[in-house]
């Protein structure tokens, strides 16, 4: 029995230290593998491409941890998702080590929805969340807003009001501009036809819009699309409609 006991000690033990020279072996293998380089993966930006894989390896050189020959134990997954962050058009990051010696980043942009330029002079971006962006010169395409906005607005009403006119593939080529006057009354400017639409607060404003596309379906292509100079739906179940002089 004891001999039989003394056997099976021999063979766990044998079988420890087999696992624990295996375990050693692929400690140092690792140690001695390097970055081969970065598989990098953005999403949210396919429509402006704010940002690319040449931005990305930029700001990590900029910073001195681009991982590419670097030694996998020594690159820190978390301090390059924190370094990325901080780039004002960088969303989210997810960053890791994958099979084949590589490092993989999953990054979103922030999606900027419309431009203010406000009585003020401030000019600055609102993106997809409300946040204000002040990265300057983005060469992207989008509606443009003017009067009297500030920060609190632009991330409130005006964004409800771009948000609603995003959905919409019509009121997207439909809007050029955006205006707000003084009374916090929203305007806007449209590409086609020679007339101001006012949809006054952000209330309601799918509902209002819904309003505007009827009359301009049943309204505006009988009588003309110049023959008015403003069409108002600010008032609930209404369009008014002033001609001109």
């Amino acid at each position: 029995m004891l001999k039989k006991i003394l056997s099976i000690l021999s063979v766990v033990v044998l079988a420890g230290y087999l696992v624990y020279s295996v375990l050693a072996m692929t400690d140092r293998h690792e140690d001695s593998r390097l970055c081969r380089g970065v598989d990098l993966h953005i999403t949210d930006s396919l429509h402006f491409d704010l940002i690319d894989e040449e931005m990305v390896l930029a700001v990590l050189q900029e910073h001195s941890i681009d991982p590419v020959g670097m030694p996998l134990e020594e690159i820190e997954p978390e301090k390059i998702e924190a370094t990325l962050l901080m780039h004002p058009l960088v969303g989210k990051v997810q960053c890791y080590k994958t099979g084949g010696d590589m490092l993989r980043i999953n990054l979103s942009s922030k999606v900027p929805l419309v431009r203010v330029i406000n009585n003020r002079g401030q000019d600055f971006y609102v993106d997809s969340r409300g946040e204000i962006l002040t990265q300057r010169s983005l060469a992207v395409q989008l509606p443009v807003a003017t009067g009297y906005i500030d920060r609190q607005f632009a991330a409130g009403e005006l964004l409800e009001v771009v948000r609603v006119i995003d959905r919409s593939e019509f009121w997207k080529a439909q809007v050029e501009q955006i205006n707000v006057t003084k009374d916090g009354q929203i305007e806007l400017v449209p590409r086609v036809g020679d007339h101001l639409l006012i949809i006054g607060t952000a209330d309601n404003v799918e509902d209002k819009l819904d309003r505007l596309m009827n009359f301009y379906e049943k309204g505006l292509d009988n009588v003309g699309w110049n023959k008015y100079r403003s069409i108002s739906v600010a008032y609930e179940n209404q369009v008014v409609c002033k001609k001109r002089k």
